[in-house]
């Protein structure tokens, strides 16, 4: 049956009843976690088995490679599943000082290591997900359907009133399931967009910011030889390389190289040590070189960040929304991907509350949601577009207003490798606990634009004060 949608039509609150999560990523476990305090019931779908324990899964295919889960990320993590991190300790992941831990090398330096109250945690994508997962499979009021596959959803007049599930082996039909709430995390490959179509309801708009990148990936033995540079990062931009190296659990080093446009990705040991070699510094490829391989060389490759612009649609069905990657894919090379999906489900969990307060999910629910999240996609994508639009291949593509910015975020970047200050902002910000903004406060600017302004140095101490790294600042919050 073909259900359109009547932009006029009335409807009362809906209950917070059952809430269906699409998707069984970082991002939709923490969507189940948080709909699980406001909902009778949350059931949360996957296609993939999930696994409680580290391995690596077919939806996935860029689990095999670098990811981060930035600070903020990691404090609302925390602050939603407590003792996440301990547990993530206990299993091997790596707590690394951001100043006196991390050796990153970009426009031509190195920037100034320091010390810091800023600390992340480095460990596998599957080490993560699989320890959300249990913690999540254990709430008694969530369920969680995994090897299931979604093919539709369900819709009577303007709403949305579940999903449509294929039909088991051995079954004539499928099945349906229905639901107060339906939250599409499935990711840059949700099909939501098509289902809304055939249903006669809108699709958003997509925009795409083609900066094509490809990643190889190795794990070696770690002997960790360097305390002072436990990971390291070498950026290539204005060049087509770069190389990552951080360290995980079972006492590995996760090497990921990435390459821009048709980089050719390196396919066997000496290709990938050559690739290494190349990098502007040799740090990576010295400690790997004599290193022994745990895996395969894995690889991966992304067309481009994709934004889908549910916040403009005219109508939003009734009892749905999206978030994490389904909303908006950021060039991974970046790291924000898991850490706006955190702040997003910190929101969802403001908007649930204020919905039970309200008496239900009242008929603008959707459209408050994605104004809602707007702010948080809109600082990460605004600074994918100023990063990949200083390719040649996209000058075309560059927006006049962006060259200004362009000219003194790279000063920024420079400042960075004599200055312990600003690297700590530069830091927070990319941690998402300071805004964009930060970049242009007085001490920043002065540095920035004052080479001779300040005394900071590698190895100073930092002196000025911060927001405890226990909990996520005020002032960063969404909504």
């Amino acid at each position: 049956m073909r259900y359109r949608a009547h932009p006029g039509a009335k409807t009362p609150r809906r209950p917070l009843g059952h809430a269906v999560v699409l998707g069984g990523s970082v991002v939709g476990l923490l969507a189940a976690r948080v709909l699980s305090d406001q909902f009778d019931r949350v059931t949360l779908i996957e296609r993939d088995a999930l696994a409680d324990r580290p391995e690596p899964r077919k939806g996935v295919p860029q689990g095999n490679h670098l990811h981060a889960l930035l600070a903020r990320g990691r404090m609302i993590a925390e602050a939603l599943l407590p003792g996440l991190c301990d547990a993530l300790l206990a299993a091997g992941a790596m707590r690394l000082n951001a100043g006196r831990d991390l050796a990153w090398h970009q426009s031509g330096g190195w920037r100034v290591q320091h010390d810091s109250d800023l600390f992340f945690l480095s460990m596998s994508r599957p080490l993560l997900e699989s320890t959300i997962v249990k913690r999540v499979r254990a709430l008694p009021n969530v369920t969680i359907l995994d090897g299931v596959r979604v093919i539709g959803l369900r819709a009577e007049a303007n709403c949305v009133t579940g999903v449509r599930l294929a039909k088991p082996a051995g079954c004539a039909r499928g099945s349906e399931i229905e639901a107060d709430l339906v939250v599409d995390a499935m990711g840059r490959g949700s099909s939501v967009p098509q289902w809304l179509m055939e249903l006669g309801f809108a699709a958003p708009q997509t925009e795409l910011v083609g900066a094509r990148v490809s990643y190889a990936t190795w794990t070696f033995r770690r002997l960790d030889h360097e305390p002072n540079r436990r990971a390291v990062v070498v950026a290539g931009k204005p060049a087509r390389r770069s190389g990552l190296m951080f360290p995980i659990e079972g006492d590995r080093w996760l090497v990921t190289l990435p390459g821009f446009f048709d980089e050719p990705m390196p396919q066997d040991h000496n290709a990938f040590l050559a690739y290494a070699r190349s990098l502007a510094v040799p740090d990576i490829y010295e400690t790997i070189r004599n290193g022994e391989p745990l895996s395969e060389i894995k690889r991966f490759r992304f067309i481009g960040s994709l934004r889908r612009r549910y916040e403009r649609l005219e109508h939003v069905p009734e009892g749905l929304i999206a978030m994490g990657d389904a909303v908006c894919s950021f060039n991974p090379v970046y790291g924000q991907g898991m850490t706006v999906g955190a702040i997003e489900a910190e929101a969802l969990s403001r908007a649930v509350t204020e919905a039970r307060v309200e008496g239900g999910i009242g008929p603008d629910f959707g459209r408050r949601w994605f104004q809602t999240i707007r702010p948080v996609v809109d600082a990460a994508w605004n600074g994918v577009r100023l990063e990949d639009f200083r390719f040649p291949e996209l000058a075309r593509e560059r927006p006049l207003r962006l060259r200004p910015l362009q000219w003194y975020m790279e000063r920024v970047q420079q400042a960075t490798h004599r200055s312990a200050f600003v690297t700590d902002r530069f830091y927070r910000v990319m941690n998402f606990l300071e805004p964009p903004s930060a970049f242009f406060s007085p001490r920043v600017m002065a540095e920035v634009l004052l080479p001779g302004f300040g005394s900071t140095h590698r190895g100073t101490t930092t002196a000025w004060s911060h927001a405890p790294v226990c909990r996520a600042p005020q002032a960063s919050r969404v909504g």
